[in-house]
């Protein structure tokens, strides 16, 4: 169970997501509207910044890369600083690869469900997420934020809860872990995808 945890937690920091607000004085969103929105183009690619606070650490953790999402296909996360590191998700296989070594499989039950789970996240699908969190979700005028509290193990013995927040896109994700540590992920330059993918894109979904 640490192993597995450990790997959970490694590869949440390298998932885990900008900041355009909603329109000031726009009505408040419900969740489904929400949710709505969110899963609205079949394919999104955007920029995200991310910083770690660890305790003990006077600074915090910071990365950056960018982000493809294919609605039915999966989640590719390529962080490009301090340095490179590729984690491709779909429904049934995760892999990941740092720098230009060789590509891993990661074929352990618990972190494909894991992988499931990441993909209802970002793929904002809510009876997906139900299954995996108790939802909390709050709506005003200047935006939208949607608490996640794990229902079961294993995510509720790493996690204490995962907050996303925006307005018209997806623009924070806080991830509050049970060391007592915290992460931020903002995301910015959300941009549609044509497709079919480019060939160089599709592999990232390669089985």
């Amino acid at each position: 169970m640490k192993g597995v945890r450990g790997i959970l937690w490694a590869c949440l920091l390298l998932l885990l997501p900008g900041m355009a607000l909603a329109t000031p004085q726009a009505p408040a969103m419900t969740q489904a509207e929400v949710c709505e929105l969110l899963s609205a183009e079949p394919a999104q690619r955007a920029r995200f910044e991310q910083e770690k606070q660890v305790a003990g650490l006077a600074q915090p953790l910071k990365s950056s890369g960018e982000v493809l999402l294919v609605r039915g296909q999966g989640l590719w996360w390529h962080q490009q600083q301090p340095f490179e590191l590729a984690l491709s998700l779909t429904a049934q296989r995760m892999s990941q690869q740092v720098g230009q070594g060789p590509v891993q499989v990661i074929d352990n039950p618990q972190l494909l469900e894991f992988s499931g789970m990441m993909l209802a996240l970002f793929g904002s699908d809510e009876q997906a997420l139900a299954r995996y969190f108790a939802l909390d979700f709050h709506s005003t005028e200047q935006g939208w934020t949607l608490v996640l509290t794990p229902r079961a193990a294993p995510l509720n013995k790493v996690f204490t809860n995962l907050t996303l927040s925006g307005g018209q896109q997806l623009d924070r994700l806080v991830i509050a872990d049970r060391q007592g540590d915290e992460t931020r992920i903002h995301f910015s330059d959300w941009q549609r995808v044509n497709l079919p993918l480019a060939a160089e894109e599709q592999a990232h979904f390669a089985p």
